[in-house]
């Protein structure tokens, strides 16, 4: 069974954007990861500076070795401050499980 995860980012607003083209960027990269099943960052319909982070992974070694990788240090490097308040990170399970 993959791996889902979803995480809210709450961006400071005056770095939405810059914030949005380093998830772009951070996507477009993980997406070539043998183990990444889906990698997708969606801006909040609701709330302008809500980003939600969508994953699946194979499993826990693709997402350790995901974040070993240089563009995830990257990513982090150029969101450092970025963030009102630390991630809400969902681990996701189905109902029932």
């Amino acid at each position: 069974m993959s791996i889902e995860i979803t995480v809210l980012f709450d961006v400071v607003p005056d770095r939405t954007e810059q914030t949005a083209d380093a998830f772009a960027r951070l996507c477009a990269e993980t997406r070539e990861e043998e183990g990444a099943l889906r990698f997708d960052a969606f801006r909040s319909a609701e709330h302008d500076h809500v980003i939600v982070l969508v994953e699946e992974w194979a499993d826990q070694d693709a997402i350790d070795l995901h974040m070993k990788q240089e563009y995830v240090a990257a990513f982090l490097a150029a969101t450092d401050g970025a963030f009102v308040r630390p991630p809400s990170v969902h681990r996701l399970r189905p109902l029932g499980a």
